[in-house]
C-alpha cells in the first residue's frame, strides 16, 4: 500500500493541493497514517509536521496497490482564525 498527501493547508491558511505537488513530492510506499496521526511534508523547499486530518481512519482496508490519498494542515495552524476546510478540486466547484 502506499499513500499520498495531496492537500495541505498552511499555517498562513492557503492550501495546496496536489496541481502544485509533483507526483512523488509527499508520496510514501508503506502503511498509510490514520486521521489524527502526525507526519513530516514537504511543500514549497520546507519540510515540517503536520497533522492528517482526512483519508485513512482506522480499522479501513484497502487494496495493497490502493494509493491513500490523504489531507493534512501544517502544526501551528490556527483553526479558530482560519477554519479547518478544504475546498473542492476547481473541476467540482460550482459556477455562480
Amino acid at each position: 500500500m502506499a499513500y499520498w498527501v495531496k492537500r495541505i493547508a498552511l499555517k498562513s491558511g492557503e492550501v495546496v493541493t496536489e496541481l502544485e505537488l509533483r507526483e512523488d513530492e509527499n508520496r510514501f510506499d508503506g502503511p498509510a497514517p490514520v486521521v489524527g496521526d502526525l507526519i513530516e511534508v514537504k511543500c514549497r523547499g520546507r519540510t515540517f509536521t503536520a497533522k492528517v486530518v482526512w483519508g485513512n481512519w482506522p480499522d479501513r482496508v484497502y487494496p495493497d496497490n490502493f494509493v491513500v490519498p490523504i489531507r493534512a494542515y501544517e502544526l501551528g495552524l490556527d483553526e479558530a482564525v482560519t477554519p479547518l476546510r478544504f475546498p473542492p478540486p476547481k473541476h467540482k466547484q460550482t459556477r455562480a
